[in-house]
């Protein structure tokens, strides 16, 4: 029986889990302090986040007006109870390949926080990052790892690819530019900056 990482999530969250350490301590004191400075250099009035998870990343950004999207329905649930009370913050389940956006919701920054190797189903990977590019004005920030594809895979939750060689096939963006990550005995995750040509 093959791994749905669909199932795992919101299982994960169903039972108290969290979205793990790279949204707790140092490395999210680093997340948020490189988007943050992002937001205020590039005048960034709107976002929309691919994998929401426990909102605990989210608590520490300045997003003027965000959108938070999840695979997993107890993720959007927990969001939805942890900002009840703030108005700029909205959250909606996402079903890889059922979403078609033809520029209805876009924004001018989408990021993706260490997701994109999380999904392990190919064709959502890959239905995902399309619908990351589509719903950019101007920037996308990744935050994952950078590898080739032909690392073992050690665990079940994870999927390694070749992350530059998918980049590649949205032409319309370009790498603006990569910052390596700061704490790497923690986690092997950097940034890419692409920016809308």
């Amino acid at each position: 029986m093959s791994f749905d990482y669909i199932e795992f999530w919101n299982e994960n969250y169903s039972h108290g889990g969290d979205s793990g350490s790279g949204s707790y301590g140092l490395l999210a004191e680093f997340k948020s302090q490189i988007i943050n400075d992002f937001i205020h250099e590039q005048q960034i009035e709107s976002v929309i986040e691919f994998g929401c998870g426990d909102g605990n990343q989210l608590l520490t950004m300045s997003y003027s007006n965000y959108l938070g999207l999840d695979v997993a329905q107890s993720s959007i649930r927990l969001c939805k109870e942890k900002f009840k009370e703030d108005t700029t913050k909205s959250f909606m389940l996402y079903k890889p390949g059922l979403l078609v956006n033809r520029g209805f919701i876009q924004a001018d920054l989408v990021v993706c926080l260490d997701v994109l190797y999380h999904i392990t189903d190919e064709e959502d990977f890959l239905s995902t990052l399309s619908n990351i590019f589509e719903s950019a004005k101007k920037w996308v920030i990744l935050y994952t790892k950078i590898t080739t594809g032909l690392e073992p895979q050690e665990v079940a939750t994870i999927q390694d690819r070749h992350i530059l060689h998918h980049l590649m096939q949205h032409s319309e963006f370009t790498i603006s530019h990569v910052i390596p990550q700061k704490y790497p005995e923690l986690s092997s995750s950097h940034f890419i900056m692409l920016k809308k040509k």
